[in-house]
């Protein structure tokens, strides 16, 4: 009996989803980010580094593909060669 009492004092301590919702929505609109303006020659320079950056990543993984690609070319020759 004082387990089933316990439990019940729980389930009235517990909140609804629809009082969750209200705090969630409450929380979500306040939160506002602020970047900082950037003028045109600044938006350029950060464009370009990032446009950079994603050039020297793609290189990087088509190295990476074809490094991999002539490994398991080579594991197959090996097993087929020599097996």
């Amino acid at each position: 009996m004082k387990v089933i009492k316990a439990n019940r004092a729980l389930l009235k301590k517990s909140r609804s989803f629809r009082e969750l919702r209200k705090d969630y929505v409450s929380h979500a609109q306040a939160t506002k980010l602020h970047f900082k303006k950037l003028t045109d020659i600044e938006r350029k320079i950060v464009r370009n580094k990032i446009r950079a950056q994603a050039k020297k990543d793609s290189i990087l993984e088509i190295g990476i593909y074809l490094i991999s690609f002539a490994i398991v070319l080579g594991t197959f020759y090996a097993i087929f060669y020599y097996g």
